[in-house]
């Protein structure tokens, strides 16, 4: 009797280990369901956008480059758009079926142009829209260290077709078991046999959603029995609905370098460049298709296969009912469809998203950069970046060829900003713009050479009362004690050109005259002017200042340049424009500061200075047209022994800043015209930005002046060129050698100012 007690209390206490082990162990494993299927179901990058391409109703737009922004959404050219991605583009009409963008609805829309600018704009009913707006390029995202990746869908987001195939093909009983399915591993293993190859799976969605979220691949009886358990706690604790929208966002599709595509929402996004609901039926059987091999059925790596795998599909829905036989023929016979594959890593523009990401620091932490699924819609041009990007490749290739291997080291960087608003539109930080590592664009602080003498000449302007654009400037030898020692700057050319206008100065970028100036206005005042345009380093107080020995990052330099392209305008210039969270609420906007910091007359005489560096200068060689219909005007920079080329340089609403220079800053054989302008020229040739109108200032007249003396002149003298003046501070008088090539309008002019002056120097006597 004891010995059977004995074994009784050994054999109970055994079945309450046990007992109190599976206990433990579905504890756990329902903690685990429960903790994360509840509330967050997974961790969702911050993914980041270029900015949606808006056509309005008057305008200007660039046919070829809206060809190129099409080409790059994936849309593709039809004689008749029929589907959500097709479009037909004439000199003179675009009629586009769009996919959607938020508050965009889907649908054809017909736009009318003349010339570069839209004159209307109508929907398939053929009413009037004020404006249409394309859904923007993804470039990118801030990924947790899984680098998963996905869309989250919500359940009215998911369409019946898709619901529809999924079950078809994945678990038909689904909505009439617990979890696990005898019935459904005995027919998927007679049908398979029946069919000779694998039509269905054994395991119920609920059993795969277990095993995706908690479980290892490893095919053991410990993680079946696992899995199982799992399902049946994922059964009890939450609906049929909830249970497959979990799956429909979970099931991985793809890996595209080190990020994995997961869920049908990115799925679509990944493979057709749109969202779920514009899929096709033959395109949804595809990506469905795709879960039992997600490598082996990939359309891009494989198209025989997943062609194969989606006509088998297809065939299941037909057996099903789920489309017609009719249905079925038109759909086998259709392309695969895919788009070109978008960014394959973190970031397409490594530049840019580093612009990004400080400025998201500002108001994010790294985790909910990386886990909230913020949507970031930022202010990239994808054409201008593209063709940034291209530009700078393709003129380092033209140098290396000019100069030998001695420039393969070259390096470079560039910023294009949108002179109206600040936007910031393209960006590249090294010569090899694709690559991950130093951004030069905003940790490249090197000297700016010329670029800051029309800051130096904007000081003096600003003092329009003592200063004009024909004040004559001494470019003479010019020698002074600074820091303890002499200093005796020279011109690039070694040459003197004694007393020259302070407009010829500029845009022939003469050192010694520039030196003077700067000496003339003081430090204080070009202190004050760079405060102004946006500059909040400390400036220094040595005269080599004047002339460029001043280091800023192309960043810095160019929002300087920002506020005398914008009219004295200052705007910081800025990456994003707005936030939004996963329900589509804006959480953060970033919208545009303006404030005048420097009166729009001075700056108006500065930007004619700069125009003529096109026309006469160092930047020549473009059409008297194209430089008028542009607005154009811009700088080289040069600085000691050819350390840095420099250009930055404005063309109807973009300014664009381009560097080059050697990193260990050794001397390169490039000046600003043979270097870094030459990327310039040919981004510009390249974009062809559309024609902008020039201001027009009550304040400002134009008057001839002679290109040596600065004195009144006449259309018909020699030598001449019109010159803007603030309205009484222009020059009065003509030299008589040129009295008869003169105006009458400009010896009348000299008389009358000549009798005012007399009357008001005799009345202050």
């Amino acid at each position: 009797m004891k010995f059977r007690l004995t074994i009784g209390f050994s054999l109970g206490l055994i079945f309450i280990v046990l007992f109190t082990f599976f206990a433990a162990v579905i504890a756990v494993i329902d903690y685990r369901v429960t903790s994360k299927l509840d509330g967050v179901l997974w961790t969702v990058p911050a993914k980041i956008y270029s900015r949606p391409l808006e056509l309005a109703e008057r305008s200007l737009l660039n046919i070829k480059n809206l060809e190129r922004e099409l080409d790059m959404l994936s849309y593709v050219s039809s004689d008749e758009p029929e589907t959500p991605g097709q479009y037909k583009l004439t000199k003179d009409n675009l009629k586009i079926y769009l996919r959607g963008y938020q508050d965009q609805r889907s649908g054809i829309f017909e736009v009318s142009f003349e010339g570069k600018q839209v004159i209307s704009i109508r929907n398939q009913l053929g009413i009037a829209e004020d404006f249409i707006r394309l859904e923007p390029i993804a470039i990118g995202g801030m990924y947790p260290s899984h680098m998963e990746d996905r869309v989250l869908l919500n359940w009215p987001d998911v369409p019946q077709v898709l619901i529809d195939t999924i079950l078809v093909v994945e678990d038909q009983n689904f909505f009439n078991h617990y979890g696990v399915s005898f019935k459904s591993i005995s027919r998927a293993f007679f049908k398979n046999i029946q069919a000779g190859e694998i039509e269905q799976g054994g395991s119920t969605i609920t059993q795969q959603l277990a095993k995706s979220l908690f479980f290892s691949s490893e095919q053991t009886i410990r993680r079946k029995i696992m899995e199982a358990i799992a399902s049946l706690l994922i059964e009890l604790h939450y609906s049929k609905e909830e249970i497959l929208l979990a799956y429909i966002n979970d099931v991985f599709l793809a890996q595209s370098g080190r990020r994995a595509i997961h869920g049908f929402g990115m799925g679509s996004q990944h493979f057709f460049g749109t969202s779920i609901e514009n899929l096709s039926k033959d395109q949804i059987a595809l990506l469905v298709g795709m879960l039992k091999g997600p490598s082996l059925y990939n359309p891009r790596r494989n198209p025989n296969n997943a062609t194969n795998r989606r006509n088998l599909v297809l065939r299941i829905l037909n057996r099903a009912n789920k489309i017609s036989n009719t249905e079925l023929e038109t759909l086998l016979q259709n392309d695969l469809g895919i788009s070109s594959p978008n960014y394959r890593t973190e970031t397409k523009y490594p530049a840019f998203h580093d612009l990004v990401r400080i400025e998201l620091q500002k108001n994010f932490n790294e985790s909910e950069l990386r886990t909230k699924g913020l949507a970031i819609e930022t202010n990239l041009d994808p054409v201008l970046q593209e063709s940034l990007q291209k530009n700078i490749v393709k003129s380092k290739k033209e140098l290396v060829r000019k100069y030998g291997n001695k420039l393969l080291d070259i390096e470079g960087a560039a910023i294009a900003v949108d002179i109206t608003n600040g936007e910031i539109k393209a960006v590249v930080g090294s010569t090899s713009p694709s690559s991950y590592g130093f951004n030069r664009s905003i940790n490249a602080i090197r000297p700016i050479g010329s670029l800051v003498k029309p800051l130096i000449y904007l000081t003096a302007l600003d003092k329009y009362n003592d200063y004009t654009l024909t004040t004559i400037l001494d470019d003479s030898k010019l020698s002074l004690i600074s820091g303890g020692k002499v200093w005796e700057p020279d011109n690039f050319n070694k040459k003197f050109h004694g007393e020259i206008p302070l407009h010829v100065a500029l845009w022939q970028s003469y050192n010694i005259a520039s030196a003077r100036l700067g000496l003339d206005v003081g430090y204080e005042p070009v202190e004050e002017i760079f405060a102004n345009l946006g500059i909040t380093k400390q400036v220094p107080n040595y005269p080599s200042l004047f002339i460029g020995s001043f280091e800023l990052s192309p960043f810095e330099a160019i929002q300087a340049y920002q506020t005398i392209a914008g009219d004295g305008f200052y705007t910081p210039i800025r990456s994003v424009r707005q936030i939004k969270d996963t329900a589509g609420d804006i959480e953060l906007s970033y919208p545009y500061s303006i404030e005048q910091r420097i009166r729009p007359e001075p700056i108006t005489l500065l930007k004619f200075a700069l125009q003529q560096t096109f026309i006469r200068g160092t930047a020549r060689g473009y059409s008297k047209k194209e430089i008028e219909n542009w607005n154009a005007g811009g700088k080289t920079g040069t600085s000691d022994d050819q350390r840095d080329s420099w250009f930055v340089g404005f063309a109807g609403d973009l300014l664009l800043l381009v560097w080059l220079g050697f990193d260990d800053n050794r001397p390169t054989p490039l000046t600003g015209r043979t270097g870094a302008f030459q990327v310039w020229k040919n981004v510009i040739n390249d974009i062809n930005p559309p024609s902008t109108e020039k201001t027009i200032l009550p304040r400002v007249e134009y008057i001839w002046t002679d290109l040596k003396d600065g004195l009144l002149s006449g259309e018909a003298c020699k030598n001449s060129i019109k010159v803007p003046f603030i309205k009484g501070t222009e020059p009065t008088k003509i030299p008589d050698v040129r009295r008869k090539c003169a105006s009458k309008k400009q010896q009348s002019t000299e008389t009358i100012l000549d009798r005012l002056r007399e009357v008001f120097e005799g009345g202050q006597g």
